[in-house]
């Protein structure tokens, strides 16, 4: 980066703060779980959550126990480590 990008960049952090850039962890936790829905109601997932309930439904759902892929393992231990780490409710 030139000195005149890191100065330009350097003002409008300062000028607008850090938390323009990045989600508060309450944002980043809600994200996540719905990310983490997202995956399960791909898979038929029948929701006990009332909130989930409302978002995906329940009407297509047929299984409590989805098989996912090992992509979609991979993905939703990245969500319950971050889940940890923020510690989301």
């Amino acid at each position: 980066m030139t000195k005149l990008s890191v100065a330009v960049l350097a003002s409008f952090i300062t000028f607008f703060g850090a938390n323009a850039f990045a989600a508060t962890a309450e944002q980043e936790c809600q994200q996540l779980k719905n990310d983490h829905d997202v995956i399960y109601a791909s898979k038929g997932f029948c929701f006990k959550d009332p909130e989930a309930k409302a978002k995906f439904g329940n009407d297509n759902c047929y299984t409590t126990k989805p098989k996912f892929s090992e992509k979609e393992q991979q993905r939703l231990d990245a969500i319950k480590d971050r889940q940890k780490e923020l510690n989301c409710k």
